[in-house]
């Protein structure tokens, strides 16, 4: 390793992470009296603001992989990437600005339980069963690629990183259910965006840089000229398809989970404009990877800074960080990445468990189980899917070959379209059996094995006119290419397909389809629909927890460090401390009103829409 390069942590550095892990600890704690039921626990209710839910979701979607195996990318081939997530960005804006209200309209707890109300009880189980592993198997990889790099880097022990960050990320979510997730991914997100801002800022003023205007001028030929490493022709494929396929992963009905937290329509509609919006006004995919952008023209052979990584490259962002951030700001950059694996993995764990209790236990073990009963099994079910996260994160490390980016590319090409396919479609179309869910996906799912199998460099060699042999990169981005369109294409034709067979399905599944999409052509009446006023409560818990958090980094001023380091810390800390006490004072003002107006806005609860099984 390069010692010149990756220094080790300061005193000072282990104070910041010290504080910051009791601070993430203390939000279970104080979110654990929120939860009376199940609704609470496992979506808050119900009754989020739209600029909670918004904040929660953004930052839930930022997860560590975005630093090394998206900075892998970035490092290698340039500004692709990032450009792709941008224009990515705005068509699905547009388009959830019209999915997100008719999310919040299924009126559900959990998001298997929008598929029961769509294709019924089997489809429901098959998809629940199949989410279970699949969320825990890729918990254990998000928690697997912060302790495995986390520990290379810092020559720390693997075992005992995993399970300490396991651990915490459990805790979290096991105390405060959703309300804990969501205030906790409030928080840590403005952390994780003001640290990538301070990050690319002193990446891109480097001397070796010159500044963004000289960025061009210094950054490897291979970024810029792609038949260096992949054809043009595939590159420009890939781009399109990755759009397209981004786009339409945003309509998949499983991602109602995140909507049905907020009050209603117009609170779902301003939670896609927070979670999409300053993606694409402030260039947010730019910004996460400009530090690994810079990194291929300061470092070019990373493999000499970290021989100890299988795949160096996936180093590239921090290999910056480490270069430009001075003691106190390497412990929170710590934190800033331990953010991104909390955030998904909390997200990740409360949602499992939601989808056990609420799809497993109370249909097969405890139909009568009371709201109590649901919460306590759902706290227990968060302990045990942490514990099985934390086991599966030891063991995926000895079965990874490929570097992260392209482990993400063939698995997604294989297991997302034809899990995706009912959840778009079954939205639009109503008149399909309950049997199209289920079957669409084993179809998809045979169609991308015999897809994976059956690919041959050969013949993207006659197609795209290359009389050599194919680069590893080009290997492995046309075979994502060739699956995914392939099995897009059979799944939905398959499910279509249904479409004549719709009569043979039973009077019960065409009555419960007829009410499901009466309910999404009727907007959500917050209150009268069972709701409760909880917003000074939100304003409240998470303004103090930006002032708890940007206090303390404004003390860290006084941390020994040049002048760069000491405004960084007044940078980062005087704006959550001043978002903190926006948000107070805000609650300050909503409780005045209810002072003077009387509480008397908290119906009792009714039990949702379109919910009894039978």
């Amino acid at each position: 390793m390069n010692e010149s390069v990756i220094r080790a942590l300061t005193g000072w550095d282990y104070g910041v992470i010290a504080f910051y892990l009791v601070f993430v600890c203390s939000i279970g704690v104080i979110c654990r009296k929120l939860s009376k039921g199940p609704s609470d626990y496992f979506r808050g209710g119900g009754n989020m603001v739209w600029w909670l839910g918004g904040m929660s979701a953004m930052a839930t979607s930022i997860s560590t992989w975005s630093f090394t195996g998206g900075a892998a990318k970035c490092y290698n081939d340039g500004f692709v990437y990032p450009l792709t997530m941008l224009m990515t960005a705005v068509p699905s804006l547009v388009v959830m600005l019209y999915f997100a209200p008719r999310f919040r309209r299924l009126r559900v707890i959990t998001a298997m339980e929008a598929v029961f109300r769509r294709f019924g009880s089997g489809t429901e189980q098959f998809y629940t069963w199949f989410a279970l592993p699949m969320g825990l198997f890729w918990g254990g990889i998000g928690l697997n690629t912060l302790a495995v790099f986390m520990s290379s880097v810092f020559h720390g022990n693997l075992v005992v990183t995993l399970i300490v960050v396991g651990v915490i990320v459990t805790l979290l979510a096991t105390l405060g259910g959703q309300w804990a997730v969501s205030f906790g991914a409030f928080v840590q997100g403005m952390l994780l965006f003001l640290v990538v801002i301070v990050v690319a800022f002193f990446s891109v003023n480097l001397p070796e840089i010159g500044g963004v205007a000289n960025l061009v001028n210094v950054l490897p030929e291979r970024q810029y000229q792609f038949d260096t490493n992949i054809s043009g022709a595939l590159v420009w494929m890939w781009i399109g398809w990755s759009i397209v396929s981004g786009v339409l992963m945003q309509m998949d009905m499983r991602n109602s989970g995140k909507y049905v937290r907020v009050k209603d329509d117009r609170n779902a509609r301003g939670m896609v404009l927070l979670a999409w919006g300053p993606w694409i006004l402030l260039l947010i995919p730019l910004l996460i990877h400009l530090p690994s952008i810079c990194a291929s023209a300061v470092y070019p052979d990373l493999g000499k800074v970290f021989p100890q990584l299988k795949n160096p490259e996936e180093g590239a962002w921090l290999v910056m960080a480490f270069k430009v951030l001075p003691q106190g700001l390497l412990g929170l950059m710590v934190c800033a990445l331990f953010s991104a694996a909390a955030d998904s993995a909390d997200a990740a764990l409360n949602s499992n468990a939601g989808f056990f209790v609420r799809n497993v236990y109370i249909h097969y073990i405890n139909p009568k189980a009371s709201d109590l009963r649901q919460v306590v099994t759902g706290k227990l079910t968060t302990m045990v899917f942490g514990g099985l996260t934390i086991g599966i994160a030891l063991m995926v490390n000895s079965l990874r070959s490929l570097n992260l980016f392209d482990l993400f590319q063939v698995l997604n090409a294989m297991l997302v379209p034809p899990m995706i396919v009912p959840m778009i479609l079954g939205i639009f179309i109503k008149r399909t059996p309950a049997w199209s869910g289920w079957s669409t996906v084993l179809v998809g799912l045979l169609v991308s094995v015999v897809a994976k199998y059956s690919f041959d460099t050969v013949w993207v060699q006659h197609l795209l006119g290359v009389q050599r042999d194919l680069t590893p990169r080009e290997i492995v981005d046309s075979q994502f290419l060739f699956i995914s369109v392939i099995t897009w294409s059979l799944s939905i034709l398959w499910f279509l397909g249904t479409i004549p067979l719709w009569r043979s399905s039973s009077e019960a599944h065409h009555h419960r389809v007829d009410v499901l999409f009466d309910d999404l052509a009727r907007p959500v009446d917050h209150m009268g629909e069972g709701g409760e006023d909880q917003d000074a409560m939100q304003f409240r818990i998470t303004g103090v927890l930006c002032l708890i958090l940007g206090g303390f980094l404004l003390l860290c001023i006084a941390i020994p460090n040049p002048l760069k380091g000491r405004l960084t810390f007044l940078f980062i800390g005087g704006v959550l401390t001043g978002l903190g006490a926006l948000l107070w004072r805000i609650y300050r003002r909503k409780a005045r009103l209810r002072t003077i107006d009387g509480d008397n806005t908290t119906p009792s609860r009714t039990r949702l829409s379109g919910m009894p099984r039978h």
